[in-house]
């Protein structure tokens, strides 16, 4: 089935063992834009192609939600507001390892669901037009950079419309990063 749009950004801090934080839900979704880098290469032998061997390398992440609220740029940033509600950005600030979490409507219904597990943002650029004839929405653009984790697992991904589909996975995507259901003797 084709997909028709996207929905629900959320976030959640990977700590310091590994494990992850409550993910935070963001500002609605517009657009998100996943490139995983696979660097690929092929061996050749009695003057022909014998084998291809791939490694992914990072994954470059941009998503653009509707607005980038000042909890939200701390909370992807790693920032910290002063007693007087500013973020002062400092060469010194550093960003914090998160998850990253959506799902895609599709045509008949049912969801793509995705988590990306480690990965980090770094700040928006800025750009800005003043309001002319016709009003302009304005919505920022924040990118990452996004690595498989130790034990190389990069992504959680699902479709609630497959036959395997765990009903109570589908319905906790958004309550924690995903991790598998542990195996029962």
């Amino acid at each position: 089935m084709p997909v028709i749009g996207l929905r629900d950004f959320h976030a959640a801090k990977v700590n310091e063992d590994g494990t992850y934080s409550v993910p935070k839900k963001l500002a609605p979704a517009i657009s998100a834009t996943i490139t995983p880098n696979f660097q690929i290469t092929t061996l050749y032998g009695d003057d022909q192609a014998v084998a291809v061997a791939e490694a992914l390398g990072d994954i470059d992440v941009e998503i653009n939600p509707s607005d980038l609220s000042i909890d939200d740029y701390a909370f992807l940033l790693g920032k910290t507001k002063n007693a007087d509600g500013v973020i002062e950005d400092s060469a010194d600030d550093v960003a914090p390892y998160v998850a990253l979490g959506f799902r895609l409507p599709k045509e008949n219904g049912s969801f793509k669901y995705y988590w990306y597990y480690k990965g980090k943002f770094q700040p928006p650029a800025s750009s800005h037009n003043t309001k002319g004839e016709s009003v302009e929405f304005q919505t920022p653009t924040i990118s990452g950079k996004f690595v498989a984790r130790e034990d190389k697992k990069w992504r959680a991904h699902m479709e609630s419309d497959d036959t395997g589909a765990n009903q109570s996975v589908i319905d906790g995507w958004f309550d924690a990063v995903y991790a598998p259901t542990p195996v029962t003797p």
